[in-house]
């Protein structure tokens, strides 16, 4: 993902509870036009089980390259195992993190594209969407919300905080293997 060395040590420090980032603040304007674009949303996550919101500096890369590797931050560790599953019968590179150390050594991987829960058991999960979309090194890194939260209030959040796309669970694993090909290849 980022090439400079100092790659971990700038999401550790950003991922400190103690520091604190403050969400992104959107006109009126803009407010309507995430309402308009959740209202969207919703309506594709009951019919396709997904949304996928794309954005211009978001990297992509061609199918045919060296396979994806996806951090899924999942608490449930039966979820975990099957999205992992999942994702390296698809062919993809897939690693786990349950909390705040475990996404922060996760990192040091440098992920393409991360999977992400909203409740886990120290952090929430657009907080750090939040704090991954405030970091020099990773702010155009791809992130997949998963969450049992559906709401249009939800999606509202996961887009203003700046997620490419939203499933909710259980996902099924068409829809999050259509979400991962939509984000990362088209």
């Amino acid at each position: 993902m980022a090439g400079s060395d100092d790659f971990d040590l700038d999401f550790t420090s950003l991922l400190d509870p103690a520091t604190v980032v403050p969400e992104p603040a959107a006109t009126s304007r803009q407010e309507a036009a995430l309402n308009d674009e959740a209202v969207i949303g919703e309506s594709k996550l009951a019919s396709n089980g997904f949304f996928v919101r794309l954005f211009p500096d978001a990297p992509r890369r061609a199918p045919a390259s060296a396979p994806l590797k996806i951090l899924v931050i999942e608490d449930d560790e039966v979820t975990s195992a099957l999205l992992t599953r999942i994702l390296k019968k698809a062919g993809y590179q897939a690693f786990t993190a349950a909390n705040r150390a475990g996404i922060i050594a996760a990192m040091k991987a440098k992920p393409d594209l991360v999977i992400l829960d909203i409740l886990l058991p120290d952090a929430n999960g657009f907080d750090i969407l939040n704090r991954i979309r405030s970091s020099g090194s990773l702010r155009t890194l791809p992130v997949l919300m998963l969450s049992g939260l559906g709401s249009l209030e939800d999606i509202v959040k996961g887009l203003k905080m700046g997620a490419n796309g939203y499933l909710t669970k259980p996902a099924r694993a068409k829809a999050l293997l259509n979400a991962i090909e939509e984000v990362m290849f088209k």
